[in-house]
């Protein structure tokens, strides 16, 4: 996801600089993982996956993504390529985790996703300005901290740390 111009500071926006969101959420618990950078690309898209891996306590069988370029060269225009694995596809085959890609333009298909997007869209980049990648990357752990410990109706109106929580005490 890019995030929104708007919530930059005007030195950054003249700067024309660009930064980025990765998401991860758990289909379960809906416990959410974002990472923020300044570069959008299959060897960033390969770091998240590592990070994601260090934040949930849990082993990771699959990953969905949609077709991005930072993904997959799936749907790229030069058809010899299409084939050639990329570097964050790379890295889930060396880590064991099945990967799956949603059908093209059919962003319904990662509907949590998206639906977090939009979330964020209003809980968080619609309130604040960024003054550098560090101060994006502070506030949006906050951000995160705040945003996985509110209610969800399709949790039973529990957070996704308490369903979590609830799910370790039914393994033990």
């Amino acid at each position: 996801k890019y995030v929104p111009k708007e919530c930059m500071s005007p030195e950054l926006q003249e700067k024309e600089e660009k930064f980025y969101q990765y998401t991860a959420i758990d289909e379960f618990t809906r416990i959410r993982y974002i990472w923020f950078t300044n570069e959008h690309s299959t060897y960033m898209s390969s770091e998240f996956v590592k990070r994601v891996i260090k934040y949930f306590s849990f082993k990771i069988e699959t990953i969905q993504t949609d077709n991005g370029f930072e993904f997959t060269n799936r749907l790229s225009w030069n058809k010899s390529k299409r084939s050639q694995k990329t570097i964050f596809e790379t890295t889930l085959e060396k880590l064991g985790i099945k990967y799956k890609r949603i059908k093209p333009y059919t962003p319904k298909e990662n509907g949590k996703v998206e639906r977090s997007h939009r979330n964020d869209n209003e809980r968080f980049y619609s309130y604040l300005k960024f003054y550098s990648l560090e101060d994006l990357i502070r506030q949006g752990k906050a951000y995160l901290k705040r945003s996985n410990n509110i209610p969800m109706a399709v949790l039973g109106y529990l957070t996704p740390k308490e369903k979590r929580a609830e799910l370790e005490l039914e393994v033990a």
